[in-house]
């Protein structure tokens, strides 16, 4: 036997300025979203109406619903902006019952919904009603104890289940990029790790702290993104990883332009994309495929690599905005080599217009040698360790990296 629930998203349009059929698509877009990202396989669903989805859980009796406890936060915030919940304009639902009470649930319309939620004698026959909170709690509705009203042959709305155990949400990270020139942080990596995780997730760690499903790591970075372009100090930009072999998969190409439209684009100047895993060589038919996809949503492209051959010199002038050099995970030796061998190229990035950076800098070691390079961006846990908000457009002093975690407060000031 399966879970099955009819989840319905209400959403006081009148607090909105964005017209009926934009709200409608802005729900869906991020919900669909969301939902792939967090109601993971073999758990599914589907879309019945802008605001209506049918989620199935075939290896459950009863919906876990942790996840979706998120979604009312997350989606006020993406369409209202961030404050106070309480009273939120967006309200989260869940209907539990019979196929044909599910689909009359999904079509109710505001009014009739409006009066199921607080009136008692306007109860929906056939199952049973809950608002989810964002902490994930299951509230009953209507919150009174007394009658449903329900007509007498109206099927007996199914009894509570036993509490179901919650999961911890996502821990949302962003690192610094430093700009060695002015001495400032000039931009965050943002990262997004389950709880559940072995380790913690970042493009800026090294290799062992990539993810083990992109397209899974990518959709909760974007949706981190919405707390973090709300909780910066400036105006710097945000980083946002995106696969480089997913992404040009034509599988999932679509999904990519699915996931990336969510993305506010009054926003897109202060979103940048990180694009991961690219190879040393890549062909213009994938750069133009990149810029098809990104260019709508972000402002500045940089390519992450592990070749400090890089061919840069195959890239047309200002073909992307950065290109990054991914440490590698070797002995410090192994990894100043390397080092060494991109910065001494820094002459073919110039040339391109295209600006060289550096990742998973670790030890002071290397970032004195990447300054004495030249190399302008740097990045890494030797530079700055994983923050809970962001850190770009703080002026920091070279000889007090690395920042550590939540140090960030109050600013340091330059001399």
């Amino acid at each position: 036997m399966s879970a099955l629930a009819c989840l319905r998203v209400v959403v006081r349009s009148d607090q909105s300025a964005h017209s009926e059929e934009t709200l409608g698509l802005l729900v869906a877009k991020f919900t669909t979203a969301f939902l792939e990202v967090r109601w993971s396989w073999p758990r599914r669903f589907s879309v019945i109406n802008p605001y209506a989805f049918l989620l199935n859980d075939p290896q459950a009796l009863e919906l876990d619903i942790a996840e979706l406890g998120r979604l009312s936060a997350e989606l006020h915030a993406h369409l209202f902006g961030e404050g106070d919940h309480e009273g939120s304009d967006v309200t989260v639902l869940l209907f539990e019952g019979d196929d044909p009470a599910m689909g009359r649930f999904a079509e109710l319309n505001e009014d009739r919904l409006a009066r199921a939620m607080t009136d008692p004698s306007a109860a929906l026959p056939g199952g049973r009603l809950s608002r989810i909170t964002p902490d994930g709690r299951r509230l009953p509705l209507p919150p009174s104890s007394g009658s449903s009203g329900a007509p007498d042959d109206a099927p007996a709305a199914p009894s509570a289940p036993p509490p179901i155990p919650t999961r911890d949400p996502n821990i949302e990270a962003v690192q610094g990029v430093y700009y060695s020139g002015r001495q400032i942080f000039v931009a965050d990596v943002v990262a997004s790790t389950p709880a559940e995780a072995r380790t913690h997730f970042s493009l800026v760690d090294g290799d062992d702290h990539l993810p083990g499903d992109p397209s899974a790591f990518d959709a909760d970075c974007v949706i981190a993104a919405f707390r973090f372009l709300t909780e910066s100090p400036s105006d710097a930009p945000l980083y946002l990883p995106v696969s480089f072999s997913t992404l040009l998969r034509p599988s999932r190409r679509a999904a990519y332009v699915e996931l990336l439209a969510i993305l506010p684009a009054s926003e897109r100047r202060r979103l940048a994309a990180a694009v991961y895993d690219v190879p040393r060589a890549p062909s213009f038919q994938a750069l133009k495929q990149l810029h098809e996809v990104l260019d709508p949503r972000f402002s500045a492209i940089d390519l992450r690599t592990h070749d400090p051959g890089f061919e840069i010199e195959q890239l047309s002038a200002e073909a992307v905005t950065s290109v990054t050099l991914v440490l590698p995970q070797a002995a410090p030796e192994r990894r100043l080599v390397v080092l060494r061998r991109f910065i001494a190229r820094m002459e073919a990035y110039k040339r391109r217009r295209i600006w060289p950076g550096v990742t998973n800098v670790r030890s002071r070691r290397e970032l004195e040698v990447a300054l004495e390079g030249k190399a302008p961006f740097l990045s890494g846990p030797g530079v700055c360790r994983s923050q809970s908000s962001p850190v770009g457009g703080r002026p920091w002093r070279i000889e007090q990296l690395p920042v550590l975690p939540d140090l960030v407060s109050p600013r340091p000031q330059m001399a």
